[in-house]
């Protein structure tokens, strides 16, 4: 019964719509915001004065290129293929920008205000923790992706590890970190410290990777990878850096850098903020469950904090650097 009377409702709603109603009122204007979600007009949602924050939140990831059922399906993938790192590199995690992170935080921001008695509090928490895995993702992929063209260079491979070389510089940049040798036919070529920018605050040290071998290349493999550290105590951090397809930075050496990503003058932290992200995204998806409840995409989920963080409490430097290894 309350199926048909939703329906008779909706019915109801399209006619009036349809048929020359006020298209001022409320109801057009539910309707109008529900048909330009549905459509992929994000912006018009957003721009709508009767959306809700379920449906700007939407919005928001749908502008950062993700789509909720695509995300879901990709998760419950995950488990029954042998890599799921490569998965979510390659097939869920397409071309990410400074705008994709923001266009995330926004979508969680739009989710947080559902308070914890309305009916949608647990949708909400169920979609935050999607947002928040996809960005601890996104966050790998913008670092790694050295051409910016949303795929991983797998062709690139000099030095026949049958691991992409854009990832191994990526792993090196974590390994120095740690003072950890960086794997066969790595070498660093370049060292800048301090290094900074004219738009930017913060100061940094530029690490500059070439890979050679005998393994497998294209015209198209970059020569370098070029990565950025910035000061963390008494060491270093991985900085995140945008898309370089978004255009790169001049430093202060006179030489072209990914531009950092800050916020409020603060360089963003690589393994911090993928550790904040993964480890909110099984919070909240633990708040959206009922107790004792397992998913595919709950458990895909877990899988990436311990794959990529391993099984302790907090991602580290070397944890991440291991886990670009699985590719």
């Amino acid at each position: 019964m309350n199926k048909q009377i939703l329906l008779l409702s909706a019915l109801a709603l399209f006619f009036a719509v349809g048929c020359g109603a006020d298209k001022n009122s409320n109801d057009a204007c539910l309707y109008e915001t529900t048909m330009n979600l549905d459509k992929g007009n994000y912006d018009a949602v957003l721009a709508s004065s009767c959306a809700d924050s379920m449906q700007k939140g939407a919005a928001h990831f749908g502008k950062a290129g993700y789509d909720v059922k695509d995300v879901i399906n990709r998760f419950s993938e995950a488990k029954t293929t042998t890599n799921d790192l490569d998965t979510y590199m390659n097939a869920l995690t397409g071309k990410v920008t400074e705008n994709t992170l923001t266009n995330l935080d926004s979508a969680k921001t739009e989710y947080s205000t559902i308070p914890s008695t309305s009916t949608h509090y647990k949708d909400a928490k169920f979609y935050i923790s999607l947002v928040d895995a996809v960005k601890s993702l996104s966050l790998i992929k913008i670092v790694t992706d050295s051409t910016g063209l949303g795929s991983l260079m797998s062709g690139c491979d000099k030095n026949a590890n049958g691991v992409p070389d854009d990832a191994d510089a990526t792993a090196c940049a974590l390994q120095t970190i740690t003072s950890t040798p960086c794997g066969s036919g790595i070498t660093k070529i370049n060292d800048v410290s301090p290094l900074t920018f004219a738009t930017k605050t913060a100061t940094y040290r530029g690490l500059d990777f070439t890979v050679t071998g005998t393994g497998p290349t294209t015209a198209s493999c970059p020569a370098n990878y070029k990565k950025l550290l910035f000061p963390q105590g008494a060491g270093w951090a991985a900085a995140v850096t945008s898309n370089p397809t978004d255009g790169m930075c001049v430093g202060s050496d006179g030489l072209q850098w990914p531009c950092p990503i800050e916020q409020g003058g603060v360089p963003l932290d690589l393994v911090t903020a993928i550790d904040q992200s993964i480890t909110s995204a099984i919070s909240s998806m633990g708040q959206a469950l009922p107790a004792g409840t397992a998913t595919d995409v709950q458990q895909s989920i877990t899988d990436i904090k311990t794959q990529a963080c391993g099984t302790d409490l907090t991602c580290t430097s070397a944890d991440i650097a291991s886990y670009l290894q699985t590719l």
